[in-house]
């Protein structure tokens, strides 16, 4: 008896410390004086701190909020409602971050001030990393002109990129780690951060690495097949058919197509149907609309489409998508 009681209190402390060492969210709810809302934060390991701030702002007049950016830190800010504007207040810059943006930036220790708009909706993610292990990662990973490049893009001034969808799922992917216990939590949100910082890196990358292929296009025409991809991204459930496209970014049929297909590897219709199949697998995770509320929202006219496509991409049909997902193929 003495052994099996012995043996739950070892299986007790064993479950405790593995639980108390699960990162841990912490919450405060947004002063009155300021709105309604909730800013939550969880800091994993390297001090890396991710946070998600959501706010409704009610009043009459616009609210400007004033504080120091921390210098020791480099700083991903994705707006996924409302825009707001911020300025240095030493250096008289401002910034603007409209819905469905982000930005990459360094803080430098001076005091900004940030302007929230009246009566708005604000829902920000944002992500913190420590400047001497995010230039870790880019010497661990790059050298030589690559690294020089790199931070020089990197590390002066701000950079600005559409949020996508593929950035949106791993935003979304990053709130999973609660599935996880002890060290596997901080593993998942590791690897997380690792593989938004990828693609989120590569779109801020994007415009230096495809003006520097070697190509017959000329700069101006690479310009235009970048607008082509952002005005994809922005209006991703109502994308312009690439005639439209060709129209908007004043670039012939062929050139676009060709061009878009030699940078990003696949046809403009099938980056389309790719990106709205990434989105509606975010929707499929996060949201309660049912399966033809989400066809119709990434632009699909008829569910079926929508099914086919999907299970032609993820293996599974929509509707059993989530708990795929969740719980892992079943044997």
């Amino acid at each position: 008896m003495y052994r099996g009681n012995q043996y739950l209190n070892t299986l007790y402390k064993l479950y405790h410390d593995i639980t108390f060492d699960t990162p841990q969210t912490m919450s405060m709810d947004i002063p009155p004086e300021l709105g309604r809302g909730r800013i939550t934060q969880t800091q994993i390991k390297h001090g890396i701190i991710l946070s998600d701030w959501k706010m409704s702002y009610q009043a009459d007049n616009d609210l400007s909020v004033k504080g120091p950016v921390r210098k020791e830190y480099v700083q991903i800010i994705f707006c996924l409602q409302d825009g707001v504007s911020w300025e240095n207040m030493k250096e008289h810059r401002s910034v603007v971050l409209h819905k469905k943006e982000s930005c990459f930036y360094v803080g430098q220790g001076e005091t900004e001030s940030i302007c929230y708009p009246k009566n708005g909706d604000f829902f920000f993610k944002s992500i913190k990393i420590p400047v001497n292990y995010f230039m870790g990662l880019l010497t661990d990973y790059f050298d030589g002109q690559e690294l020089t490049a790199y931070r020089k893009k990197l590390l002066s001034g701000i950079s600005k990129v559409s949020v996508t969808p593929m950035l949106e799922q791993l935003l979304s992917e990053t709130s999973n780690f609660s599935q996880y216990r002890g060290g596997l939590g901080y593993l998942y949100l590791d690897g997380k951060v690792r593989e938004l910082l990828s693609v989120y890196l590569g779109e801020i990358l994007e415009v230096d690495i495809l003006m520097g292929k070697e190509t017959s296009l000329s700069r101006t025409e690479r310009t235009a097949i970048l607008e082509a991809k952002q005005v994809i991204d922005e209006q991703l459930a109502f994308a312009p058919s690439c005639e439209e496209l060709s129209r908007i970014v004043h670039l012939s049929v062929p050139k676009l197509s060709k061009g878009f297909s030699s940078f990003y590897g696949m046809s403009i219709h099938q980056y389309i149907i790719d990106q709205r199949l990434i989105q509606a697998a975010r929707l499929l995770l996060d949201g309660d609309w049912n399966v033809s509320e989400i066809a119709t929202m990434v632009g699909y006219g008829k569910p079926s489409n929508f099914a086919a496509a999907f299970k032609k991409k993820y293996g599974v049909v929509p509707k059993n998508y989530r708990q795929t997902y969740l719980c892992g193929p079943q044997k």
